[in-house]
């Protein structure tokens, strides 16, 4: 198994975020990737390659022209209207108008292409997302020449982040880059996303695409984040009809109630015959993750990698969520260890 990262994201580094009632340090922080590449290290995996920054035409597969040029110029925008010490982040997160305005103010920019308050603008932000969606891009021309399969440690994440918005700090959305790349070269895709929250930008990039199944594990969006997708009469449309599906588990859910929907969300996979998986990972499922919901333990983590390789394909992991040093260390190597090769 390969191992791709980028150095980049230790120039992105939020201060504060918005929760419920109040502002608190950001959780998203470049000590998730080192307790990651650590634990990989101990179990001895590879040795991570250095990946070279995604490219505009490959961003362009996922992601819109405006989307792309807000997140290249907004942290010089924002610097420039409110100084440098300061992070980031609208005031007014509004329902996209009718009328599609886009505003010349930075902060009514964010407004209108982010959809939450803990993804903040930092003077890291751009580069460190176009390394981490250059990571994941290596991995998936690596797992298509052949090579085994291949793990992108990105940050920052990316599963939340749609053609044009961004949220729950992700920017570009990483998955779906590799998976809409592959498709490109005329592969057959599947995303199986086990992070503890609905991968909502990987569902809307793919929603109405008839070459890439789109499914998601997750605790109930009726209560936790992202609340407004991930249920599961949300099936796709058009070509995608039927090529979404989505798994809402509930709050305190434990390892065998996982693995019993994993169980039977593979079983769509195989019945959708791909010839590549790409698996959006996040560990925030452990029982001690600040911000998940779940209650699986290491063990369960094992127990999900197994159930993933048993579908014998080539297959490209991105890391996502996972705020626990713990889990960072001990769960993303379980999961990771049946594809070691």
């Amino acid at each position: 198994m390969r191992i791709f990262t980028s150095d980049a994201h230790l120039g992105h580094r939020a201060r504060m975020e918005f929760v419920p009632g109040q502002m608190v340090p950001a959780i998203e922080t470049p000590d998730r990737i080192d307790a990651v590449l650590r634990g990989l290290d101990r179990h001895g995996f590879a040795a991570p390659i250095e990946a070279d920054p995604a490219a505009h035409e490959d961003l362009r597969l996922v992601h819109s022209e405006a989307f792309l040029a807000f997140l290249k110029s907004a942290w010089t925008e924002w610097e420039a209207a409110f100084g440098p010490e300061l992070d980031g982040y609208g005031f007014v997160w509004p329902t996209r108008n009718a009328f599609g305005r886009i505003p010349e103010a930075i902060e009514g920019k964010i407004g209108h292409f982010c959809f939450d308050g803990v993804s903040g603008l930092t003077p890291g932000m751009w580069m460190a997302s176009v390394g981490a969606a250059g990571a994941a891009l290596a991995a998936a021309r690596s797992v298509l020449a052949g090579e085994g399969h291949a793990f992108a440690a990105c940050r920052p994440p990316g599963h939340h982040a749609s053609a044009d918005l961004m949220g729950g700090t992700s920017y570009l959305n990483n998955a779906a880059l590799a998976a809409a790349w592959m498709a490109n070269q005329g592969a057959r895709v599947a995303t199986v996303d086990i992070d503890a929250h609905h991968g909502n930008g990987t569902q809307s990039v793919f929603w109405a695409r008839g070459d890439v199944l789109t499914t998601s594990l997750h605790i109930d969006p009726a209560h936790d984040y992202p609340y407004f997708t991930g249920y599961a009469d949300e099936r796709g449309e058009g070509a995608g009809a039927g090529l979404n599906l989505n798994a809402p588990l509930a709050v305190g859910s434990e390892g065998d109630a996982f693995l019993s929907s994993l169980s039977e969300v593979l079983s769509d996979v195989r019945r959708f015959s791909p010839d590549y998986l790409i698996v959006p990972l996040g560990v925030d499922g452990f029982v001690g993750d600040p911000v998940g919901k779940m209650s699986l333990s290491t063990k369960d983590f094992a127990r999900i990698g197994d159930a993933l390789a048993d579908l014998g394909l080539p297959t490209v992991f991105t890391m996502e969520g996972g705020y626990s040093t713990e889990a960072l260390e001990t769960c993303v190597p379980m999961v990771l260890h049946p594809f070691r090769g």
